[in-house]
């Protein structure tokens, strides 16, 4: 059985006439009966009674119908949502971010990429970028969004989508707080609150490796997972620490955020596994590029 001869015999029955019938179709009768007659074969039952004058369903031709209709509109809803799923209009898209993430680039782009497509789902979690790393290998989730560097591996592909600056974040009492702008050497000679390396080990060695360059060593007191909980602990007075610029969103009391000079600049990768061109994951870091500028 053809889908063509359904639609064929659900077009003879709204017409029930099968020169009307045909043209509806914008064929000729022939081809159109022949292919009616071959599917009454094929059931091994009339549909329609013919004669002459008129063109009547049977009752096997009545309850053909209501399934040949029900068929061929699961048919047009599942064809309806493969189209939207390759044109990136439906589906499910998975995205793992590190936490400073959801203090710049996140909302932004989550807010823009549901109001272009309403019908997708969207999957977010926060993860170190060594977990996001091996979600993505394990086809977890679709995109990740990381601090570079990280380290090099054919199976993914890595863009740039956002680059901000490192500002310090310090005790609202501490004297460096009366400077407008601290040197990255006087911020190295302070107790420091950092994440953890085993989260991040190519950043964490970017920043170390960049403050121990100043002819200190680096003093770490606290490591902290999370970036609440380090801008948390630099309220206590426990230390100071270097980070993202869109970390000084958050406004707890106790915090001040000055410019750090001779800090490297921060960057946020997009990842996604190699070769996988699905418009769901190219439509969100599409989105995600919007939000070039740092704080």
């Amino acid at each position: 059985m053809e889908l063509r001869q359904l639609r064929y015999f659900v077009a003879v029955a709204d017409e029930l006439h099968f020169r009307r019938a045909a043209a509806r179709l914008h064929i000729s009768q022939p081809p159109l009966s022949q292919q009616i007659a071959r599917l009454e074969e094929e059931l091994g039952c009339r549909l329609l009674a013919r004669t002459r004058r008129r063109v009547e369903l049977t009752p096997a031709g009545e309850a053909f119908l209501r399934d040949a209709r029900a068929m061929l509109g699961e048919l047009d809803v599942a064809v309806a949502t493969a189209r939207r799923i390759a044109t990136g209009q439906a589906g499910v898209l998975r995205i793992n971010f590190v936490g400073s993430a959801l203090l710049s680039i996140v909302p932004g782009a989550v807010q823009r990429f549901r109001r272009a497509r309403p019908s997708v789902e969207i999957e977010l979690r926060e993860r170190s970028t060594v977990e996001q790393l091996r979600a993505l290998g394990s086809a977890v989730i679709d995109v990740g969004l990381v601090r570079p560097p990280i380290q090099a591996d054919d199976q993914l592909r890595t863009e740039v989508v956002m680059r901000e600056r490192t500002i310090a974040a310090i005790p609202a009492g501490h004297p460096l707080a009366r400077m407008r702008r601290i040197p990255l050497r006087r911020l190295a000679a302070e107790p420091l609150v950092l994440f953890p390396r085993e989260q991040a080990p190519g950043f964490h060695d970017l920043l170390t490796g960049r403050l121990a360059a100043t002819g200190t060593s680096p003093q770490v007191v606290q490591y902290a997972p999370e970036m609440l909980t380090i801008i948390g602990l630099v309220a206590t007075g426990i230390g100071v620490s270097p980070v993202p610029a869109s970390v000084a969103h958050l406004a707890l009391d106790g915090v001040t955020y000055r410019p750090l000079s001779g800090a490297p600049d921060t960057e946020l990768l997009a990842v996604t596994r190699a070769g996988d061109e699905s418009p769901l994951v190219r439509a969100f870091i599409a989105d995600a590029r919007e939000h070039r500028s740092g704080v």
